[in-house]
Parts: C-alpha cells; structure tokens; sequence
C-alpha cells in the first residue's frame, strides 16, 4: 500500500562530486564510479554507490527529515550488528551526525524487499517468510530499557514516551481532523477514549522497537533447494532504524501486520506462532490491542500525508474501528 504514497520530504539531487567528497571522509583514496537514486523511501534520500578503493557497493544515506535520527539509527545498527544472530543489519562505514545534513555510509545489503515477493508469493511461501520475520523480531524485543521512550546518540532514553491516549487526541486536530473527515474522526475519539485504560496497560512497555517494521524495511533471499524441494526464504536485512525507540512492542506488530486482511489466509499467525516460540511473549488480546497502538502512528502520518495516503489511511482507520 505504501509504495503508492507522495514522498514526505523531497529527494535531494546531489552532483557526484559532492557524493564523491562524503566518500571519501571515510575512504580518502576511494573514486566514485557510479551513483544510482534510491527514491523508494518517503522521508530521507539514499544513493547506491559503486567505487574503487573502498568497499562497494555501499548507501549514502542523507537524513533530511530529522537530523537527529543519524545518530540514533547508527548507534542501533552497530550495537545489533555486534549481537550478531538473528538480525540481520547493514555495517556502518562512517557515520557524521554533525554534517548538513547529516549523513552514513552503510553496508549495502542485498535482497529483495518483502513487500514485493508477497505480491507474487504463494500461501506457503508467504506464511514461512512471516515466521522467519517473527523469529527476527523476537530477537529485536529482547533488548530492554528502564523506561519507555525516545533514544539518543548512545541508545539510552533521552525523552520518556508521552502517553497514548492524550497523544492520539492531541494529533487528531486541525489538518488531520480535515483529512480524516469529521465522523470518522469522532469515531476515532470514542474508540480511544473507551480504550485508554487497556492500551496503557501495554504501553507502558519498554523494548527495543524498529517502529517501522513493515515488509517494505526488510529484505529476504531465498535459500538454497533441492530440486524437488521447496525454495525456502531467509531475511538479509533489517533496513530503516530511524524511528526506533523504547516502547510498546504492539508498535511493531501494528505496522507488519497493517496489510494483512490483504494477504493470505494465516500470515499473521505464523508470524506470532514464530514469534512466541523464539521466546516472544504477548497479551491475551494482542490483536485488538495491536490495532488500538497503531491508531497513533495513522494519526500521525495523516499530518504529511498526500491525497493517496490520505485515502489509504481513511481506509486503514476505518478497518481499525470496525476491528476494535
């Protein structure tokens, strides 16, 4: 659904010498070869670089939205990839969080996005991927913090997570009430404030979450078959750390699992079962609480969005209360 939706931040068009000169903060012998966009993205801008006298190919990536998710992202991506396992992350090259903007040199990872192998998948298919995903994040959640809230440079909370219910109801005004409508946001206002007491009971919650877990940010590769077997699939990499923070574990299940009335039978199920038996534990109600969280981050995103986002969000919110 997303990849149909209006860029939130314009991609920045960068002559190859400039490209060329953040290289080689980190490779000073190295010479850029090629500089292909990466424009999937809605928010930040990404280039695949080919070079000599480095490593290649590799991402610059330029945090044009929030300057301060440089420092975040990268600080995340080298602690998971010194965990090694089960997530697989890209290396940091060099990172400079002080820049204009801001900018990292990363690992480039290949794979395919799993957005895309859904939509040619078969149910098998599908569902072992799905499982394969749940494992992985099951791996993320455990990593724990004292308290809810935003990161810093050093992965430590610098900002404590606001609460939900007041959250929702202060977004939901002005230009996101407009978009959303005015009976469809009122809907929105009774659900949340029936349900304000059973979604703090979760919220309160403090893991390591991606806060952007969705097929889109994870690559898969399919693995090596016998002939007569089965292609089986495994996940390359985890991409897209800026929003990630320490919170409710239901942020991530919410974005996953945000299409899955449009996939096939049992997906989200062999993405929980895998899940819990990595050791992951949730509610007894963790779908209707998964869709309660997931109101925020709708609301949210109606503040940048365009007109196909907005059409698609009404739906998602729609879909939301007709659930819960």
């Amino acid at each position: 659904m997303e990849r149909n939706w209006e860029r939130a931040r314009e991609f920045i068009e960068l002559p190859a010498a400039v490209i060329e000169e953040r290289v080689r903060a980190a490779f000073p012998d190295a010479r850029l070869t090629a500089a292909r966009p990466l424009k999937a993205g809605l928010r930040n801008t990404n280039y695949r670089l080919e070079i000599e006298g480095g490593p290649s190919p590799l991402v610059l990536r330029l945090y044009v939205a929030d300057a301060e998710a440089c420092a975040r992202e990268t600080a995340v991506l080298r602690a998971m990839g010194a965990r090694g396992g089960g997530v697989p992350v890209p290396r940091v090259l060099h990172a400079d969080p002080a820049a204009d903007p801001p900018f990292a040199l990363l690992e480039w990872l290949e794979g395919v996005p799993l957005d895309e192998v859904l939509r040619g998948a078969d149910a098998d298919t599908a569902l072992g991927i799905a499982a394969v995903c749940g494992t992985a994040l099951a791996a993320i959640h455990e990593t724990r913090f004292p308290a809810p809230g935003f990161l810093g440079p050093e992965m430590r909370v610098v900002r404590p997570m606001p609460a939900w219910a007041p959250t929702v109801l202060s977004t939901l005004e002005g230009s996101v009430e407009e978009r959303l409508g005015a009976e469809l946001s009122a809907s929105v206002r009774r659900t949340v404030v029936s349900n304000a007491r059973a979604v703090e009971t979760v919220w309160s919650e403090a893991v390591l979450v991606h806060a952007d877990f969705k097929p889109w940010n994870l690559l898969v590769q399919p693995e090596a078959a016998g002939s007569s077997a089965p292609a089986r699939w495994r996940l390359s990499g985890v991409l897209d750390w800026e929003f990630t923070c320490a919170g409710c574990k239901l942020i991530d299940f919410a974005t996953f699992l945000r299409d899955e009335a449009r996939l096939a039978p049992g997906y989200g199920d062999a993405f929980v079962g895998a899940y819990r038996s990595a050791g992951g534990i949730l509610p007894a109600d963790w779908r209707r609480l998964t869709r309660l969280v997931d109101l925020l981050n709708l609301m949210q995103m109606l503040m940048w969005s365009g007109e196909q986002a907005t059409e698609d969000m009404r739906l998602l919110a729609s879909e939301t209360l007709d659930a819960v």
